[in-house]
């Protein structure tokens, strides 16, 4: 399933030059994390840059980002996480088949996520929309803090959504977002590793569209035995961002 995803992602990125383009959008940002101004106090904040953007074709759609963090620490403490996924459509049914790849890398952990499976992209309406997805999870990790150190193998099966609402106020342009991760049926090693065999992974956000080409986004970003949270935690998120 591992080579399907991958293989999947790449023929799509490649006939993406060859589509007809519907939209595009993107943005370099700033991020500062604040782990413990939440509901849980994890004792820990970050600083990271990234770019992000999402482009739709008449066969499909893509989105992505690629984060680089821990940029206020010494050197040689930075990670890195990226992030791509694809719904492609199913003629004109509004179902896709939905892959996705995500990879977050520290010097004391790593971790390959592969998804596959079926989307919906049709619920939709003035300013709003709601994508929901199923798929099977193919992971890839190490970690230095156990209790088990190298995980390989299916990991269960995910179901997750992306959704928005973009409204004007007092004259001014925002955008309310969520997006969601439920975790199920995961595999000992995992389990024994993020504390259960089900896991929650998601975030809400507001974002205030300031002039043309800068907005600001408040995140609450949240999770449930993940991220080597034992139970619930969450994160403050504050963005800054050259919209382009």
């Amino acid at each position: 399933m591992k080579k399907i995803a991958f293989g999947a992602l790449l023929s799509c990125v490649a006939f993406s030059s060859l589509a007809e383009q519907q939209y595009g959008w993107g943005n370099i940002h700033f991020d500062y994390q604040s782990w413990d101004a939440g509901v849980k106090d994890l004792e820990y904040e970050q600083a990271l840059i990234g770019i992000e953007g999402g482009i739709g074709f008449d066969w499909g759609e893509m989105y992505g980002f690629y984060d680089f963090e821990n940029i206020l620490d010494d050197e040689g403490n930075q990670g890195q996480t990226a992030n791509g996924e694809i719904h492609t459509y199913l003629w004109k049914t509004g179902a896709s088949l939905f892959t996705k790849v995500y990879n977050s890398q520290s010097p004391n952990f790593k971790e390959t996520n592969q998804f596959i499976g079926l989307g919906y992209i049709d619920l939709k309406g003035d300013g709003w929309w709601f994508k929901p997805w199923i798929a099977r999870q193919y992971i890839t990790a190490h970690s230095n803090f156990g209790p088990t150190y190298d995980i390989n193998g299916i990991n269960g099966f995910s179901i997750g959504w992306n959704a928005g609402y973009a409204f004007n106020l007092l004259n001014q342009d925002f955008l309310l977002s969520n997006w969601n991760e439920i975790e199920l049926d995961r595999n000992d090693d995992y389990t024994a590793n993020n504390h259960g065999s089900n896991g929650l992974n998601g975030g809400l956000n507001i974002t205030w569209k300031i002039m043309p080409h800068i907005s600001t986004t408040l995140m609450y970003r949240y999770f449930y035995n993940k991220l080597g949270a034992d139970g619930y935690g969450d994160i403050l998120i504050y963005r800054l961002a050259y919209d382009f």
